[in-house]
């Protein structure tokens, strides 16, 4: 049973799952972990699918979050990166369904605004801002894992807004 509100934020992607942990209370987040999930991109599909898989249940095992943030697909011009990043948000679904773990979406843009007030914000903008939530956390090593706190955080900052909402009409 989890009595935490725990968060694993991710940040879909064939060749770089990113992902990062933080715990939710009382309007503040705490950061817990992240990292990233590479395939070799000289693989087969499926064994980078099952590899993504495989980390995610580790993952789920290790921190047993209550919630599965992930980022909304954008539409590339390539069709076939949008079928295979696709791919890999099911199999993100996936390991969150198989573990009666509730997810959420959000759109870049409505990650950005949540995070620092401009729905266009700059990577770098982004990542100073995750970087002044969580003090001390190193982020230089991905985008995509600063990605993943980021998503993280926004299902946080979301989950607070309805929760005051929804006193407000007490």
């Amino acid at each position: 049973m989890r009595n935490k509100n725990i968060i694993i934020g991710v940040d879909p992607g064939l060749n770089n799952t990113g992902w990062g942990v933080i715990e939710s209370f009382n309007n503040k987040e705490k950061y817990l972990s992240h990292g990233v999930i590479k395939t070799n991109s000289s693989d087969i599909l499926g064994y980078r699918l099952c590899m993504i898989f495989d980390n995610l249940i580790d993952l789920i095992k290790k921190f047993e979050p209550n919630h599965v943030a992930v980022e909304k697909i954008f539409s590339n011009t390539n069709p076939d990166s949008t079928l295979k990043l696709g791919k890999a948000r099911g199999v993100i679904f996936l390991v969150a369904a198989k573990n009666n773990i509730k997810i959420s979406e959000y759109s870049p843009n409505t990650v950005k605004k949540n995070l620092v007030g401009y729905g266009h914000a700059s990577k770098l903008q982004m990542i100073e801002m995750i970087s002044r939530i969580y003090p001390g956390v190193n982020l230089a090593d991905s985008d995509d894992s600063a990605d993943a706190l980021a998503v993280a955080t926004c299902h946080s900052m979301q989950s607070q807004s309805k929760i005051t909402e929804k006193l407000k009409k007490l």
